[in-house]
């Protein structure tokens, strides 16, 4: 988060099932609420930063490991989205969390003139 407010715009690859079930349905032009809280701890107040998606990119990630009696490999997607800083946020009502869907929630942008 730190870079995208210094850079204002970040490519992020993201890993956690329940996000990257949330960028398989976003599309460039969306805009997402990042914040260091996770789910179950977003509360009306908590600060994040909004971006928007600029492009999003479906990857895996192949590992094989094998020694002399095994041979593996495993197999992980990941999202990999590049973000444009849009402003800063504050949650004014948090959404109800559903496994398997994205967490919807309202969130104000903060101005530099009515933050607290």
């Amino acid at each position: 988060m730190r870079d995208l407010l210094t850079n204002r715009v970040r490519t992020i690859e993201i890993r956690s099932p329940q996000n990257f079930l949330a960028m398989i349905e976003a599309k460039p032009g969306d805009r997402l609420f990042l914040t260091e809280a996770s789910s179950q701890d977003i509360v009306a107040g908590t600060n994040g930063t909004i971006a928007s998606i600029m492009g999003i990119e479906i990857i895996t990630h192949r590992t094989i490991q094998s020694g002399e009696d095994f041979y593996e490999e495993r197999e992980a997607m990941a999202a990999r989205s590049q973000l444009h800083l849009e402003a800063v946020g504050r949650v004014r009502r948090p959404g109800t969390i559903v496994i398997g869907e994205p967490l919807k929630i309202e969130v104000d942008e903060v101005r530099y003139c009515n933050a607290r």
